[in-house]
């Protein structure tokens, strides 16, 4: 019998939490915008000079309500957040050194720690050293091909979703997930401030979370990677911001509303080096409601894992290469559970596009996924039996500093359920059950080879050569970025102020979107800094865009880009050129033609306004308001995107979809199309608008 003992740290813990309570280490930095500039930008509050923010745990919530009346509340949790800190008689105030040592001393305080900042547990790859290993994986690309991705392969986990009930809701706490992208979603929401009215389709700002939403449940339908369980159900909570970090706070709130919404698993592929009494026992009380906890064990190396991963209520994950060897970043020490692939895995990326990445950030969401398939078996199996039949079915092969209990076999775990299961409820199951040992042969990247005709093809490549991120960044500007013109109005970030950015009915957004491509293309051809009309009597609001644009600071843009890609080579040696202002406006053209489909939209004879409905989205927002509508606007998002990397011009069709909608119309499409291409085409678009316009 093979047992995995897992150690109670208990006096470590002890010892930590009477350390933070005496004393206040050094701070990070959590703030991820600016104050307002000369240009005009606008950010999030300033954080108080000498001042930080700290998670302060009262003993009553009379004393907690009191607490912000004396001190200020910080603003790491947007309005979207179910304020689950409160219930919890938790809160993140901004105060001095001084102050946090004088509520230490008061007796209606339970603890006060620094409210520091969790990183993301990935990297992206095509970047200096590793050029020569992709190259060398190309060429075994050609002569080496299979149907299912060589990750999979190596944990045995291909074929084994098989249509059930029993959906397993995964709550992914990361970057976001965009919707639409080959990943069907049960709940999205963004507790990252200043995305209240964030676009649904382009809400993860990095990559990082639709790429660990792929691994899981990226649906089998042909198209680009097929997700380990894609009958899962996927509550996408966004805590990370565009940078792939975020403050304590927000990943607690995000964890007990996870809790409040009944997910079965919770994934996090970030990590912190710094042990968090907050949470501990948010992991804590996540574990006691039944959910199993799956955290990448960080890319720390010897440095030993990171938090989340190292709780006792954790499931840690390591990463292990092409090879199946443990990568040497992967972290190490006693609290590993098990490892999974975690270099040059394929996943999802932005729009269609592929994404290789690398990192204990790709293993978990391979063994959330694993744990699914064992949960659709019996929802109501307790987290220690789906993470005790994991382990014990582990591949076993290496030291357990490195390996934990082995490398992910969701094969072997499977077949092992009903002997486990039996055996399970027969011994105290604190001493482990006996299964037979996994004893087989790994099969490596050079095993099992590439998924045929796409893995590295050609399409990928051209994708980050033409600097996607960077179109990523401009389809995310007009719903995040602020810039206030002299008569104190913003733009990009207000549909009544500039329509023209955000498909609006009340503006032609065919020649709005058009236009923007044009703008692109002309500026691409210019000096940096120079800003053409671009046809300036093609549109009649041209001469408003043109203003909006006026108001980018590029500097500054390309500045937050970088720092937001901070592990893409290309992204870092991005300069202020031509070409990435015309990326930018690219993307913000995708934008606004993607926002049709949420704003000029008739759905069952009613125009989809501006009000959160009650699950908390706003309607014209909400993807599962007529998903159709968003289906098609991901449909016209992929058909701007193939012209920008063709360098090929954006016509009417392109902002079209396909086929004919007949569960929603558009409001005054009929107009619209009769302005641009004529009565001819018009008339093809007459059965599906709406010509009325209304406010």
């Amino acid at each position: 019998m093979r047992v995995r003992e897992i150690m109670r740290r208990s006096c470590a813990v002890t010892a930590m939490a009477a350390l933070v309570m005496h004393h206040v280490g050094p701070m990070l930095n959590i703030r991820a915008a600016e104050p307002a500039n000369e240009s005009g930008v606008t950010g999030q509050r300033t954080q108080q000079k000498g001042k930080k923010d700290y998670i302060v745990k009262f003993k009553t919530k009379t004393a907690m309500e009191q607490s912000t009346t004396t001190y200020e509340e910080s603003t790491e949790i947007n309005q979207n957040g179910e304020d689950k800190l409160e219930e919890n008689k938790l809160v993140s105030l901004e105060l001095s050194g001084k102050e946090a040592e004088q509520l230490e001393t008061n007796q209606n305080v339970e603890f006060v720690e620094e409210d520091k900042e969790v990183s993301a547990c990935g990297e992206k790859y095509f970047a200096g050293k590793d050029k020569k290993k992709h190259k060398k994986v190309e060429k075994r690309h050609k002569k080496n091909e299979s149907k299912v991705e060589w990750n999979v392969q190596m944990i045995h986990a291909e074929n084994k979703a098989k249509k059930s009930n029993n959906k397993v809701k995964i709550a992914i706490l990361d970057s976001g997930v965009d919707w639409g992208n080959d990943i069907d979603l049960a709940y999205q929401t963004s507790l990252v401030p200043g995305e209240e009215e964030m676009t649904q389709m382009f809400m993860d700002g990095s990559g990082h979370g639709s790429s660990v939403a792929s691994l899981i449940a990226a649906k089998d339908n042909g198209e680009g990677i097929t997700g380990i369980n894609p009958n899962a159900e996927i509550y996408s909570y966004r805590v990370l911001g565009d940078g792939n970090k975020a403050p304590i706070s927000r990943v607690v709130e995000a964890i007990y509303m996870a809790i409040n919404h009944k997910v079965n698993i919770i994934n996090m592929s970030f990590g912190i080096s710094e042990y968090s009494e907050t949470l501990e026992k948010a992991v804590q009380d996540a574990a006691d409601a039944g959910i199993l906890v799956v955290a990448a064990a960080g890319n720390t190396g010897s440095e030993g894992v990171q938090y989340p991963a190292a709780y006792d209520e954790v499931m840690a994950v390591g990463a292990v290469d092409k090879d199946g060897s443990v990568e040497q970043y992967s972290a190490k020490g006693e609290e590993l559970d098990l490892v999974a692939p975690g270099e040059l895995v394929r996943t999802t990326g932005f729009i269609g596009s592929e994404e290789v990445v690398s990192g204990t950030s790709l293993a978990a969401p391979q063994v959330a996924a694993a744990a699914s398939l064992i949960m659709e078996k019996n929802l109501n199996a307790s987290p220690e039996f789906v993470r005790g039949l994991l382990n014990e079915t582990a591949n076993l092969y290496g030291e357990s500093d490195a390996y934990g209990s082995g490398l992910l076999d969701a094969e072997y775990a499977l077949a092992q359920y009903d002997n486990y299961s039996k055996n399970y409820t027969k011994i105290n199951t604190q001493n482990g059950v006996e299964v037979k040992a996994n004893k087989r042969k790994v099969e490596t990247f050079e095993d099992t080879g590439c998924v045929e005709g796409s893995w590295l093809g050609n399409d990928h490549k051209n994708m980050i050569a033409a600097g996607y991120f960077n179109v990523r960044y401009g389809a995310r500007f007009p719903d995040t970025k602020e810039y206030m013109t002299e008569d104190k109005k913003y733009v990009f970030r207000g549909m009544e102020i500039n329509p023209w950015w955000h498909g609006f009915l009340r503006t032609n957004y065919i020649k709005a979107a058009i236009y923007a491509t044009r703008v692109g293309d002309a500026v691409a051809k210019l000096p940096v800094g120079q800003l053409c009309t671009a046809d300036n009597d093609y549109y009649s609001q041209a001469d408003e865009m043109i203003a909006d644009l006026k108001q980018i600071n590029w500097t500054t843009e390309l500045a937050r880009m970088k720092s937001e890609n901070t592990s893409n080579e290309k992204a870092q040696k991005q300069k202020n050129t031509a070409g990435f202002h015309r990326a930018v406006i690219w993307g913000m053209a995708i934008h606004s033609a993607t926002d049709i489909y949420a704003h000029s939209v008739r759905y069952n004879s009613e125009y989809l306004r501006h009000v959160k409905g009650d699950n908390g989205i706003n309607i014209a927002d909400d993807p599962y308001t007529c998903h159709w509508r968003y289906e098609d606007a991901q449909q016209v998002a992929g058909k701007i995107m193939s012209k920008y990397m063709k360098s090929g011009s954006v016509t009417t069709s392109d902002l079209l979809p396909d086929k004919v909608p007949t569960e929603y119309k558009l409001y005054n499409l009929y107009t619209y199309v009769k302005e641009e291409e004529g009565q001819s085409m018009a008339a093809d678009v007459l059965s599906y608008s709406y010509q009325n316009s209304t406010k």
